[in-house]
């Protein structure tokens, strides 16, 4: 009788367990048929946004959630560049939400990022770790390069470096500077898909110079920086998360 009582019980567990996952996975499930274009943004952003240029497999969503307040480190002027990087952060800022932000500031001590603009010997001085970070473990001639420093528990970005090399033309230096302040928000890979596309993998080798964001571009930085887009988050919670997005109509696709 005993026995019994036990085996019944244990199927009534089942039961109880199986239905709670058939519930999970109902309500997980985003009931939305994409558009062509949604469908190819939603690939896009698990590349750029998931993916990293080098060895790292974090594949997760790493984004700030607090306000990145960029220094600028220089040995001249530079004026043409300073122009270019206040028009990226005036770019960024345009598309993100008010719990997100890009700020210059002339106050080291306030900053959580910096950016290199000068000689690489004074970047040696100043920051000789990031220095090794771009010429010890890269073999090849770069243009820019960016680091980002994030906590593993809360996969919030921290603190960020960035270099510019002021020896490449202007043209040059003016797509560099967009493309590593925008990949310092969040959005680290270069994928080969999309030449027009800030983030293009062969912008140098094709002796493209991209200076604006294209609408995939600007629909990438207002997805990692809408609300419901969670520090963390995989690439299943991803997709399912710009499902809602769209469904909800949310934002205004800027592409497509």
């Amino acid at each position: 009788m005993v026995f019994k009582k036990m085996g019944l019980t244990i199927v009534l567990a089942s039961v109880v367990l199986v239905s709670g996952l058939f519930i999970y996975r109902q309500v997980s499930r985003i009931d939305y048929n994409t558009t062509a274009y949604e469908s190819e943004l939603i690939k896009y952003f698990g590349e750029v946004a998931l993916q990293s240029e080098f060895n790292e497999k974090v594949n997760r969503i790493v984004k700030w959630k607090k306000p990145m307040f960029l220094y600028i480190m220089k040995d001249k002027p530079y004026k043409l560049q300073i122009i270019a990087i206040q028009k990226a952060v005036n770019s960024i800022n345009e598309l993100t939400t008010p719990n997100f932000k890009v700020e210059l500031t002339d106050n080291i001590d306030k900053s959580n990022a910096q950016l290199y603009l000068g000689s690489k010997e004074m970047v040696a001085k100043m920051a000789p770790n990031f220095y090794k970070s771009f010429t010890d473990d890269i073999d090849i001639d770069i243009s820019g390069f960016g680091y980002i420093e994030f906590s593993w528990n809360s996969y919030a970005i921290h603190k960020v470096s960035i270099y510019i090399d002021p020896q490449d033309s202007i043209d040059v230096q003016e797509a560099t500077i967009l493309e590593e302040i925008t990949q310092s928000i969040g959005l680290p890979f270069d994928p080969e898909s999309h030449p027009h596309s800030i983030f293009y993998e062969h912008k140098s080798r094709d002796n493209i110079n991209t200076k604006e964001y294209s609408g995939l571009d600007k629909d990438l930085i207002k997805l990692l920086y809408h609300p419901k887009m969670k520090p963390g988050s995989n690439s299943k919670q991803v997709e399912r998360t710009i499902k809602r997005i769209l469904k909800n109509k949310e934002i205004e696709l800027s592409g497509g």
